[in-house]
């Protein structure tokens, strides 16, 4: 520009305009088809293809791909790993008996146990041994702050009673049926575990909720002091679902302690605080050289 000031005469510099693709991590597939179709392209390994003309430019890039992996974490079949894992945070696991244990395929444990690698929540510890997690209470954390929801309806009732005796009686009433039903909320906590009063009791169910309702006397009153949840789908089961490693109770089964964690956290008022005291009882039960809270 400064030339074209002084000597009006003299030639601009030629602009030379050609399609270019930038990408995360190019295929050897797509850099020849770009070199075929004389489109440049930069990727974030460090990949630059040029052709313009007599120029010719090309840079293999050597970096590891950052793509982020596309599987959900927090929800969906994603989350059956996230519980996996949660439930035996000191144990090395290896992708493939991940992918077995939460009934997914390999390439979808693969994904997630990467994303998780990547966040800083899960690290290698051998090629034949696997992952474990690094930061148990940080995940849980993160899974409570994602604000992804297990149950996909929540219907509430006034129960009459929610005496020990009562609530076990309305479970054997339901398994009679062949229906599944697993305690959560103030139904699913150890009396030793309870931190704060007037907290809702709530039960994940996969049958009728007419079953339910007739099981544990429940009215369609005012104030709601019992939920009956839905699980997504893919939470629906025992293979890191809400089944998934249940704990017992006096009167029958409840959901995994983290799970119950997640649940409390996302019921509102002072379920929080429940769910603040149940991650210190968690990152307690840790063994010594995990993560402290």
């Amino acid at each position: 520009m400064a030339l074209d000031q002084r000597d009006g005469t003299a030639e601009r510099l030629p602009v030379v305009r050609i399609p270019m693709i930038a990408t995360d991590s190019a295929s050897a597939g797509v850099i020849a088809a770009c070199e075929q179709e004389d489109v440049a392209l930069v990727d974030q390994r460090g990949t630059f293809f040029l052709r313009s003309g007599s120029t010719f430019i090309r840079v293999q890039g050597r970096e590891p791909s950052q793509r982020r992996p596309r599987e959900p974490v927090f929800h969906g079949k994603g989350c059956r790993i996230v519980r996996t894992l949660l439930q035996s945070p000191g144990e090395a696991q290896t992708v493939r008996a991940l992918s077995e244990r939460t009934q997914t395929s390999y390439s979808y444990a693969y994904g997630v146990v990467r994303h998780l690698v990547l966040d800083g929540y899960v690290e290698p510890v051998g090629k034949r041994s696997g992952f474990r997690l690094r930061a148990p209470v940080r995940l849980l954390r993160a899974w409570m702050a994602s604000g992804e929801k297990t149950s996909v309806t929540l219907d509430g009732f006034n129960a009459p009673s929610t005496t020990p005796e009562l609530l076990g009686k309305g479970l054997e009433r339901l398994r009679a049926q062949g229906i599944r039903g697993i305690y959560t909320l103030a139904s699913a906590l150890l009396p030793e575990e309870r931190f704060v009063s007037g907290l809702p009791h709530g039960l994940y169910l996969t049958g009728s909720i007419d079953a339910a309702v007739e099981a544990f006397g429940l009215r369609r009153l005012m104030p709601h002091n019992f939920w009956v949840l839905r699980a997504e789908p893919s939470a629906e089961t025992d293979a890191g679902g809400v089944f998934f490693s249940p704990r017992t109770l006096p009167h029958g089964l409840g959901v995994a302690l983290p799970q119950l964690t997640v649940d409390f956290h996302q019921s509102g008022g002072r379920g929080k605080e429940q769910a603040d005291e149940l991650v210190q009882r968690f990152a307690r039960a840790l063994p010594i050289s995990e993560e402290a809270p």
